[in-house]
């Protein structure tokens, strides 16, 4: 019930001897708080945040997300490691619009944050903008920042890993955070933010997967911190699981098909699975040479066309794949993949159609560069690649091609054990997110490439030299040749001597044993 309720209900004498009780200071505090629940429609909300999402927006909210907003007004901290897809982007939007449509323009800020401004920017407030647009929430909202009568309502950020100070000096009557994609927060960004809880009437809420590749992250922390209202959401526990009614949108989350293909490809108790099926902090992370979490990150987002780059794994034995991939501009995907049946003429002539598709695409872009092909010359590749080559001086393409044999030696001979490392490595460096917070590669590819992208360890040798898991290594625990991978990373790979012109994708841009 709501404060004006409870004082127009009660009877004339309990309501006098009510206001007698009070000082003048807290006569006025009294009714203006009843004066802004009166012109503020939403107010009856203020302590039912569940009602707020039912009754003033009109929308079904199921059993976890009852939870969250429940722990959101009765609990300062709150903590939501959850697996893919639960939608707690949609519940914490849901979240923040109660926070600012209850409280006084004047008394309210909400600040919100997230491992990189694209995550920001491009995850939560579009959840934001059309709750307010809908439900004529009052303010505007742009991209980052919703404002009422010119004041800063609620805003969104993401200070570098380290920049403790970009945090500091966030302070208001009625603060909220919210912290979005909580497992890549830095531990600096981390305890800046718990260091705002200082106010009367604050509240933090965390929401994301746990991390595969950071044991102890500052998430995994705070969610074994008994300071925190923690609220794991595992696959099981989402409506297409547990048969809750949930509307149309339920169809946006994680699903019994998903859970299987992934299970499938990585493995129960792989990382990946115990992080974005179950919600559990793996206890075990193996050094991979790329991260899942980054790769998975390249798969949602967009990069312009422009220069095409092809690769081409030419299958050593009946157990393996031929595989072409392409680079086009800063976008990486797979064109063709199947089992080494054909002869080495069937091979290039499977590799001359994607090769001519590429120079007409060439043409159509106005790209003078010509189309280079990087071919795994190992064994029976020397094969295809001299064939290639023949077929380039009888006049059939105008593309180079290019022999690469990756057992040979690094072209940066002080860091890497041979080319092979060197060429994941190159790979690494592209998927990593960089100063500005973007990757500088996409990838368009399905759940298998992900896999094997993700699938061989590193090591360094005697010498300091990086080197990676050889493929019998990887066969020996189980793990099947990563042709599709190598594919991409040939297309990828440029020697230094001979860089191509490229796109910039976004704003800027063997044998057993260790080899």
């Amino acid at each position: 019930m709501s404060l004006v309720d409870e004082i127009l209900i009660a009877k004339e004498d309990e309501r006098n001897r009510v206001f007698k009780g009070l000082t003048q200071p807290e006569r006025v505090t009294l009714l203006l708080a009843m004066d802004n629940e009166i012109n503020n429609p939403w107010g009856q909300y203020r302590a039912d945040p569940v009602g707020f999402v039912t009754g003033a927006l009109g929308e079904q909210v199921w059993s976890k997300q009852v939870e969250i907003l429940e722990s959101l007004r009765d609990n300062r901290r709150t903590a939501v490691p959850a697996c893919h897809a639960p939608g707690k982007s949609h519940i914490a939007a849901r979240a923040i619009a109660w926070w600012v449509a209850v409280h006084d323009p004047n008394t309210v800020r909400v600040v919100t944050t997230a491992t990189t401004f694209r995550q920001v920017k491009g995850i939560l407030w579009p959840h934001i903008r059309r709750i307010v647009h809908e439900h004529n929430l009052p303010g505007e909202v742009l991209t980052t920042e919703w404002k009422i009568d010119n004041i800063i309502v609620a805003d969104g950020f993401s200070p570098a890993d380290h920049n403790e100070s970009a945090v500091q000096g966030i302070h208001s009557e009625n603060l909220l955070i919210v912290v979005d994609e909580a497992g890549g927060i830095s531990n600096t960004i981390g305890q800046a933010l718990e260091a705002l809880m200082t106010g009367g009437h604050t509240r933090l809420l965390l929401l994301g997967n746990p991390p595969t590749d950071n044991m102890g992250s500052w998430f995994e922390r705070a969610c074994g911190n008994d300071l925190y209202n923690v609220i794991p959401i595992a696959a099981r526990d989402t409506p297409n699981f547990t048969g809750e009614k949930i509307g149309p949108w339920g169809k946006n989350l994680v699903d019994s098909g998903w859970v299987d293909e992934v299970t499938r490809t990585f493995g129960n108790d792989s990382p990946f699975v115990q992080a974005r099926v179950y919600a559990r902090f793996p206890r075990t992370t193996s050094s991979a040479v790329i991260p899942v979490d980054w790769i998975e990150e390249a798969t949602k987002i967009q990069s312009e066309p422009g220069v095409i780059r092809l690769g081409v794994d030419v299958a050593a034995d009946g157990g393996d794949e031929f595989v072409i991939a392409e680079i086009d501009g800063g976008t990486g995907r797979i064109l063709h993949a199947s089992k080494n049946n054909a002869s080495a003429v069937d091979v290039c002539g499977m590799v001359l159609q994607e090769i001519r598709r590429a120079e007409e695409t060439h043409a159509q872009r106005g790209i003078e560069t010509q189309v280079r092909v990087k071919v795994d010359a190992i064994g029976v590749g020397w094969g295809v690649t001299s064939l290639l080559e023949d077929w380039g001086r009888e006049g059939k393409h105008k593309s180079e091609i290019v022999a690469v044999n990756v057992a040979q030696s690094a072209y940066d001979k002080e860091k890497f054990a041979n080319q092979r490392a060197e060429m994941w490595w190159t790979m690494r460096e592209r998927l990593q997110v960089n100063q500005y917070g973007v990757q500088d590669l996409a990838l368009d590819v399905d759940h298998k490439v992900v896999q094997q992208l993700s699938a061989p360890s590193y090591r360094t040798n005697s010498s300091g030299k990086i080197q990676i898991e050889s493929k019998d290594d990887m066969k020996k625990r189980g793990v099947s040749s990563p042709d599709r991978a190598e594919a991409l990373l040939l297309a990828l790979f440029e020697p230094p001597s001979q860089q191509v012109h490229l796109v910039a994708p976004l704003s800027i841009t063997g044998s057993s044993g260790w080899i």
